[in-house]
């Protein structure tokens, strides 16, 4: 009855451990193909991850020095697209562990990571192109306190060295033109830097706002009020409200399409591992079954070798 068992038993394992590779056309791809597929996908991703740490890295620096004249706005967004770009790197170092160790079980892991940075980078780049369609509204309100506080020190300090840098980077005067500066707009520039005798004037333009700058380049540029018409020599022509939107949203744009192109890849990837992680979970299944088969074998062969010697003991 035992031998009966043992029999029934090596059937049963050996029908379940027959599986079925054929499932669709895709499924029918051969492992070592499917592998080297897999692998090319994770390069792709490896320098998407590199790419999107790199745009944001460099984003990052031109917001953090601009600052507030767009109202330090940008950072935040730009950390995230760091953070994404470095995950997105180390989940492409678990797929390569995955095939090349051939366990589904850092496929499963990596595939989970694909998917939540996936959902995280779709939310990027919705406040990405959020971002680049209000950005009108924030880059002016940051040059209307940027112009305003110019020329203070102490804590204000950043608004001068936030507009120098726009006007240095950008090759703009003033948020709407150097005209801006001999106006109330800029009230505390305005205030400090009147001609003392009369009529009341503005005399000076900041230094920044030279083509070629030396320092002082801005000193003692009008001998009466300013023409607004007539620019001053040496002085940068252009306002930098409108220079600097087009600028940030020509990254904010590049940057938001560059990461619907990133996640098209990514979905293709997650399905090419999809089958891949199937495959290689059916063969650690049949590796299962294998090694339940040939323990039961084991078995049997014990059993019968017990019952042998126990006829032979009988017999004798």
């Amino acid at each position: 009855k035992h031998e009966q068992q043992s029999d029934k038993a090596v059937v049963s394992t050996q029908s379940t451990g027959s599986l079925s590779f054929s499932c669709t056309a895709v499924m029918e791809l051969k492992v070592g193909t499917l592998s080297a597929i897999s692998n090319v996908f994770n390069c792709i991703i490896l320098v998407i991850g590199l790419c999107l740490t790199a745009l944001g890295a460099y984003v990052y620096l031109i917001a953090s020095q601009i600052g507030t004249a767009i109202n330090n706005e940008l950072s935040p967004i730009m950390v995230v697209l760091m953070v994404l770009g470095s995950v997105l790197a180390l989940t492409s170092l678990i797929g390569f562990c995955g095939v090349s160790r051939k366990q589904s079980v850092f496929l499963s892991g990596y595939l989970a990571a694909m998917i939540i940075t996936l959902l995280a980078q779709f939310a990027a780049v919705v406040i990405l192109f959020t971002s680049q369609a209000n950005s009108h509204y924030y880059i002016g309100d940051g040059m209307k306190y940027s112009m305003l506080f110019y020329g203070k020190e102490g804590a204000n300090t950043k608004y001068t060295e936030s507009m120098d840098y726009v006007h240095e980077k950008v090759d703009c005067c003033g948020r709407f033109g150097w005209y801006e500066f001999t106006t109330s707009n800029a009230s505390n520039w305005y205030s400090t830097n009147l001609h003392t005798g009369y009529p009341e004037y503005v005399k000076n333009l900041p230094d920044s706002c030279c083509i070629d700058y030396t320092k002082g380049c801005g000193k003692n540029l009008f001998t009466t009020y300013a023409n607004s018409s007539v620019v001053p020599t040496n002085i940068r022509p252009d306002g930098c409200a409108d220079k600097t939107e087009d600028l940030l949203q020509f990254w904010l744009i590049l940057a938001g399409c560059g990461a619907l192109l990133f996640m098209f890849v990514q979905v293709v990837s997650v399905f090419i591992n999809i089958t891949l992680q199937q495959r290689y979970k059916e063969h650690e299944d049949y590796q299962l079954q294998t090694h339940k088969v040939a323990v039961v074998k084991e078995q049997k062969e014990a059993l019968q070798a017990k019952q042998s010697q126990n006829t032979y003991s009988s017999a004798v």
